[in-house]
């Protein structure tokens, strides 16, 4: 297949298509750099998809299946409405079955494509097309393409080759390029150095009880790694976590339980203490107190982070965002604040825990889809995950946000006095005052401490 000719034409279509990170592009264009010869599309193997033509006794014609057909032309003849072209000039001359007498002993090619002739050919099958024209018509080019940078020279550009080659477009929107795998000693994880962990192991650690048990082999010996509890939402939510797009990750399954299988369970604590109360009906209409009002312009403002990451392709940041707010101010802060007055049956405080949960896990299910929709069908009886669109925010009170840090540091100092005292953190304790910049959380923190 020619190549060679149409190199600066895809330069002006990969112009407009957006790398995430924007360096990966490089990869491509180094690549490119050295094209000195056209594609040879054909390999000798055993497998993979075979060349569906036959050659007529004399080589001048060749005989080709009718459209959606895949046959092994090695052991098969020409199906029903197989066509006979005119080898040079790829002329249709006619129908095999009125020809066959005079193409003497058909042979079948033995060859197969090479491995990316068709899987180069993803993004027109996702975007419709020859199937669904009306839908390719709006999808194409497709939206995005994600792939680790190792096959930047084979699958990314064979596909926009032929993007270019057919349709005269660039092949994606946006194409994303991620990292490598790597091992205790930072190697890529790869078969020939036989330093892989099996992907479904480490999803399958903690099903039925079942432990997860890896030797991982080094340049000296090799390592052994175990896990009680990872699977599939663990491990999606430590790859959204762990690293940037385009940074290459260490794959440690220790690793991944002990820093975010607590993560989860966190967050299931905080629902598993909202489903204790009811949802009201409709929004409470008086004014609510100062810490509600607190936290929920922090959640929108970590909203705001999280809607613009994720049309950004940034998953890291939107997790990140997520994380920090799900694991941090709202259960070890805000939840102390309001547990008395949930316990009292507060409106304002359970519309509140409530509507923040919700919201939550729309914005989380794209990371975790089954802890977020087990969650949600459960309080809720719909699923976070068949959520349409980015839930609506309120505005962010910055005045309020602004003494989020101030608000942390008290309850850090206060918990902390209490254990240096052997005080639980239930007890009352004297000598202990709320700061001045803290004066409208004053109420609030006084009972949340117990202070006297």
């Amino acid at each position: 297949m020619r190549q060679t000719h149409i190199q600066d034409r895809m330069r002006e279509h990969i112009d407009e298509i957006e790398f995430h990170p924007p360096r990966n592009r490089q990869f491509l264009l180094d690549w490119m750099d050295n094209i000195s010869i056209d594609w040879p599309i054909s390999r000798r193997r055993w497998y993979h998809t075979e060349i569906p033509i036959w050659y007529s006794e004399d080589e001048q014609f060749i005989v080709v299946p009718p459209s959606g057909t895949y046959v092994q032309p090695w052991k098969e003849h020409p199906p029903l409405e197989s066509r006979v072209l005119e080898r040079e000039s790829r002329e249709d001359i006619g129908s095999y079955e009125e020809m066959k007498n005079s193409l003497g002993e058909i042979r079948g090619e033995e060859k197969v494509f090479d491995t990316w002739m068709d899987s180069s050919n993803s993004n027109l099958f996702v975007s419709g097309y020859l199937n669904h024209p009306e839908v390719f018509e709006k999808a194409f080019p497709t939206a995005l393409r994600p792939q680790g940078k190792e096959i930047v020279r084979t699958w990314l550009y064979y596909t926009l080759l032929k993007s270019t080659l057919l349709l005269d477009k660039p092949g994606f929107q946006h194409v994303w390029i991620d990292g490598l795998g790597m091992d205790p000693w930072g190697r890529k994880m790869s078969k020939s150095l036989g330093n892989g962990i099996d992907a479904d192991s480490v999803l399958e650690c903690g099903a039925g009880g079942r432990t997860g048990s890896w030797k991982v082999k080094g340049p000296s010996g090799s390592v052994s790694l175990k896990a009680n509890k990872i699977g599939s939402e663990c491990f999606r939510l430590w790859k959204a976590c762990e690293a940037q797009v385009g940074d290459d990750f260490h794959i440690n399954p220790e690793e991944i339980e002990a820093k975010y299988f607590g993560v989860l369970t966190k967050l299931f604590n905080v629902a598993r203490f909202a489903s204790q109360f009811d949802m009201p009906e409709v929004e409470p209409t008086n004014a609510f107190p100062v810490e509600d009002r607190w936290i929920r312009s922090e959640f929108s403002a970590t909203m705001k982070i999280v809607e613009s990451s994720w049309q950004n392709l940034d998953i890291y940041s939107a997790t990140q965002a997520l994380k920090t707010f799900g694991t941090g101010i709202l259960p070890s802060h805000w939840l102390e604040m309001a547990k008395t007055r949930l316990y009292d049956g507060d409106l304002h405080a359970a519309w509140t825990i409530h509507t923040v949960l919700k919201d939550f896990l729309a914005a989380f299910s794209p990371v975790c889809p089954f802890f977020c929709h087990h969650i949600s069908m459960t309080l809720y009886g719909e699923s976070s995950v068949d959520v349409d669109q980015f839930p609506a925010q309120g505005s962010v009170d910055q005045q309020l946000n602004n003494l989020t840090p101030d608000v942390e540091a008290f309850n850090s100092e206060v918990w902390k006095t209490k254990k240096e005292q052997g005080l639980s953190l239930n007890a009352e304790i004297e000598g202990v005052a709320v700061p001045d910049s803290l004066e409208e959380f004053k109420g609030t923190l006084t009972r949340m401490h117990k202070l006297l």
